[in-house]
Parts: structure tokens; C-alpha cells; sequence
């Protein structure tokens, strides 16, 4: 199985767009994004109950209450900040699982028409490398099956079987109507 159908290309393929499956996607996105807007939500909320806490056992600190108060503008901005560069990563981390879902998504379609020659390559840095070689592995070993299959169809057809070569030839072309070995 050593043949050129299953070296690398030796250009990487860049996608250029960042929401390759967009309903996976964002709910990828949401999800972190909910997940850490209420982390900041629960941190929030204890040190203002610890802050709180304090205040009301130490009287003086009330300056530091209504500083803190008078700083929550800037809190609101920085919390939206922060909340904007989670997004940001949100979609490049979901794209990296995305894009690889829509490669094996072409490349099942593609193998499915008759194209057992077909192999993905997904881009350094893209997530489900695993599941790559195991797919061109399981591809290459349909092929090779598909070959011994092609030979038998020749060895049958050549010993009076033509009929029922041409038959399982005709079979196989209803399977996969672009069935290329």
C-alpha cells in the first residue's frame, strides 16, 4: 500500500473561511462562552459577598466598599473584553475541530461514489489526526480488498463465468457509480 495516492500533498490546504460548519460551531462557541461567563458570574459574586462580608464586620472598610463600587464601570468594560477575546478563541478553537469534521465529511461522500484511492490530510494543528490514519488505513484496505475482488472478476470471466462477472460488474456500478480502484 506503499503507492502515491497516500503521500501528503506537498502544499497544505488553508482554509479561508473560520466558520466552516456553522450550527457545530456555535455551539461550540456558546458553550465556552457560557461556560466562562459564568465562571466570571460566580467570582463576581463571591468576592462581592466576601467584600460584603467584611465590610459589614469592619465598618471602617466602607471607603473601600464605595471605591470599589465607583470602579465597577471599568470591571463592565474589561469583563466585555475579556468576554470578546473568548470569543475569538471560542471560534478558532471550534474551527480547528470543524474543518476536520467537514474534510471527513467530503471524503466519506467521495469514497462512498467509488473513489477508494481518496485519502485525507488534514492541516498541522487541526484536531482528529488519529481518526485520519485510521480512515486512509480502513480506505486502503477496502482498496486492497477491491483489487483482489478485480482480479477475481478477470480469473472468473476468463474461466466461462462472463455472465456472472458482468453481472457483480454491473452490481457493484449500481453500489458506487464512479468506482475507481
Amino acid at each position: 500500500m506503499a503507492d502515491n495516492s497516500q503521500q501528503k500533498p506537498a502544499q497544505q490546504f488553508q482554509r479561508k473561511t473560520i466558520l466552516i460548519k456553522k450550527h457545530l460551531q456555535y455551539r461550540y462557541m456558546a458553550l465556552i462562552f457560557a461556560s466562562v461567563l459564568l465562571a466570571f458570574i460566580i467570582v463576581g459574586l463571591d468576592i462581592l459577598w466576601t467584600v460584603s462580608k467584611v465590610v459589614n464586620e469592619h465598618p471602617m472598610m466602607q471607603p473601600l466598599l464605595e471605591e470599589m463600587t465607583g470602579m465597577m464601570p471599568l470591571f463592565g468594560i474589561k469583563i466585555v473584553m475579556y468576554m470578546v477575546m473568548v470569543l475569538i478563541v471560542s471560534a478558532v478553537v471550534s474551527h480547528r475541530m470543524a474543518g476536520p469534521i467537514f474534510k471527513f465529511e467530503k471524503s466519506c461522500a467521495t469514497v462512498a461514489e467509488g473513489d477508494l484511492t481518496h485519502r485525507v490530510f488534514l492541516r498541522k494543528g487541526d484536531q482528529l489526526t488519529e481518526l485520519q490514519d485510521q480512515f486512509n488505513n480502513m480506505t486502503g484496505a477496502v482498496n486492497e480488498v477491491v483489487k483482489e475482488y478485480e482480479k477475481f472478476r478477470a480469473e472468473a470471466a476468463a474461466a466461462g463465468m462472463a455472465d456472472k462477472a458482468a453481472a457483480l460488474s454491473k452490481r457493484v456500478a449500481e453500489i458506487m457509480p464512479r468506482f475507481k480502484a
